[in-house]
Protein backbone atom coordinates (compact mmCIF):
# COMPACT_ATOMS: atom_id res chain seq x y z
CA UNK A 1 0.00 0.00 0.00
CA UNK A 2 2.04 3.39 -1.09
CA UNK A 3 2.49 5.98 1.28
CA UNK A 4 -0.16 8.99 0.48
CA UNK A 5 1.25 12.77 0.39
CA UNK A 6 -1.58 14.46 0.58
CA UNK A 7 -0.55 18.51 -0.21
CA UNK A 8 -2.71 21.75 -1.83
CA UNK A 9 -2.47 22.43 -5.59
CA UNK A 10 -2.32 26.07 -4.75
CA UNK A 11 -0.10 25.84 -2.20
CA UNK A 12 2.35 23.74 -3.88
CA UNK A 13 2.46 25.58 -7.03
CA UNK A 14 3.68 28.91 -4.73
CA UNK A 15 6.31 26.78 -3.54
CA UNK A 16 7.72 25.34 -6.74
CA UNK A 17 10.97 23.89 -4.31
CA UNK A 18 8.45 21.74 -2.17
CA UNK A 19 6.31 20.84 -5.40
CA UNK A 20 9.52 19.67 -6.99
CA UNK A 21 10.44 17.79 -4.02
CA UNK A 22 7.32 16.07 -4.05
CA UNK A 23 7.35 14.92 -7.60
CA UNK A 24 10.54 14.06 -7.49
CA UNK A 25 9.99 11.82 -4.08
CA UNK A 26 6.79 10.13 -6.27
CA UNK A 27 8.91 9.99 -9.58
CA UNK A 28 11.82 7.74 -7.59
CA UNK A 29 9.24 5.68 -5.36
CA UNK A 30 6.44 5.26 -7.61
CA UNK A 31 5.34 1.35 -6.42
CA UNK A 32 5.72 3.39 -2.30
CA UNK A 33 4.40 6.41 -2.57
CA UNK A 34 0.70 8.50 -3.92
CA UNK A 35 0.47 12.04 -4.14
CA UNK A 36 -2.85 13.18 -3.48
CA UNK A 37 -3.33 17.06 -4.53
CA UNK A 38 -6.51 18.77 -2.88
CA UNK A 39 -8.01 21.81 -4.45
CA UNK A 40 -7.78 23.39 -0.74
CA UNK A 41 -6.64 22.05 2.43
CA UNK A 42 -7.35 25.06 4.52
CA UNK A 43 -4.39 25.66 5.44
CA UNK A 44 -3.23 29.23 3.56
CA UNK A 45 -1.70 30.17 7.49
CA UNK A 46 0.62 27.52 7.10
CA UNK A 47 2.31 27.58 3.47
CA UNK A 48 3.30 24.90 2.32
CA UNK A 49 1.39 22.55 4.19
CA UNK A 50 1.00 18.87 3.31
CA UNK A 51 -0.12 15.59 5.32
CA UNK A 52 1.58 12.27 4.96
CA UNK A 53 -1.35 10.04 5.66
CA UNK A 54 -2.98 11.75 8.50
CA UNK A 55 0.18 13.59 10.23
CA UNK A 56 -0.53 17.24 9.11
CA UNK A 57 2.92 19.12 8.42
CA UNK A 58 2.86 22.75 8.53
CA UNK A 59 5.23 25.30 6.89
CA UNK A 60 6.94 21.89 5.46
CA UNK A 61 10.42 22.54 4.71
CA UNK A 62 10.67 20.60 1.40
CA UNK A 63 14.70 19.24 2.36
CA UNK A 64 12.98 18.16 6.02
CA UNK A 65 9.48 16.88 4.81
CA UNK A 66 11.65 14.86 2.08
CA UNK A 67 13.78 13.05 5.04
CA UNK A 68 10.37 12.35 7.02
CA UNK A 69 9.02 10.74 4.07
CA UNK A 70 12.06 8.91 3.45
CA UNK A 71 12.43 7.56 6.85
CA UNK A 72 8.73 6.48 7.05
CA UNK A 73 9.44 4.53 3.83
CA UNK A 74 12.02 2.46 5.23
CA UNK A 75 9.98 2.16 8.15
CA UNK A 76 7.27 0.63 6.02
CA UNK A 77 9.58 -1.59 3.74
CA UNK A 78 11.32 -3.09 6.62
CA UNK A 79 7.86 -3.94 8.48
CA UNK A 80 6.69 -5.27 5.03
CA UNK A 81 9.61 -7.18 4.44
CA UNK A 82 9.80 -8.71 7.72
Amino acid sequence: MPLDLIFCRHCARSRPNFLATLKRLAATHPEDIRLVELECMAACDDVPAAMIETEYFPRANPREFEQEVLKRLRTVQGVTRE
